[in-house]
Order: structure tokens, then C-alpha cells, then sequence
């Protein structure tokens, strides 16, 4: 957890409900001079608390956090295509698509799942 800290690149954001944590973001950006400019997160939410503004509240945070941090111009993410509730959450920020990975997940039952990777630019 030091290490979050010590990195102006580096965020972790808890949301707890009564003292359970419902939901985390973790964001990181490169570690090199050329990549350290833009970075990734990931982020969840219990699923009895999806659809109740958590993950809007976390990704909200996020945006505000990077909008303040000099280094930080993009944001990027993977989502699963068949989550809708998620790239609506991210499109309506601002998220564009930027590509799809696909059957990048194979699942236990032999079927597969793409992946939409999506970006925010910052200013």
C-alpha cells in the first residue's frame, strides 16, 4: 500500500457501506518516461450494490483525481462487451471505443468473450 503512496501515478479508491467495502478502483500509469503520461484502472462493485451510483461515485473521484495531476492526459480501460450497464457508465463520461480484443476470454465452458477497450482524454 506504500507504494500507492509514494506514486503521484498510482490511485486506490475504496467504497464502504456500513464498514464492508463495496467496491474498489485501482488506477496506475506507465513506469517509463513515454508511457508514464497515461494509464489504466480497474474497478468493481458488489454486485446487491451495482446500479446504485458506486461505481459512478468511484469513477467520478478518478476523472477529478486525474484532472488535477499534471502527468496524468489519458485514461484507458477494458470492459467486457456484453457488460452494457458498464460502457454506458463509461461512455457517459466521456470514454470513447477504441478497439476490441476479440475472444480475449475464454470461459469455463468453452465459449469466449471480446473486450472493448475505451479511453478518455484529458485536457
Amino acid at each position: 500500500m506504500q507504494e500507492i503512496y509514494k506514486n503521484e501515478g498510482r490511485l486506490a479508491l475504496l467504497a464502504d457501506h456500513e464498514g464492508e467495502i463495496i467496491g474498489f478502483l485501482d488506477f496506475h500509469c506507465g513506469h517509463k518516461k513515454r508511457n508514464e503520461h497515461q494509464g489504466s484502472f480497474g474497478m468493481s462493485v458488489k454486485k446487491e450494490f451495482r446500479n446504485q451510483g458506486v461505481g459512478k461515485a468511484l469513477l467520478k473521484c478518478l476523472i477529478r483525481w486525474a484532472e488535477n495531476n499534471p502527468l496524468i492526459e489519458r485514461i484507458s480501460l477494458e470492459v467486457f462487451s456484453n457488460n452494457k450497464g458498464a460502457i454506458h457508465l463509461y461512455t457517459s463520461f466521456g470514454f470513447v471505443e477504441e478497439g476490441i480484443q476479440r475472444r480475449a476470454i475464454k470461459n469455463d465452458d468453452g465459449s469466449y468473450e471480446d473486450i472493448i477497450l475505451m479511453a478518455l482524454f484529458l485536457n
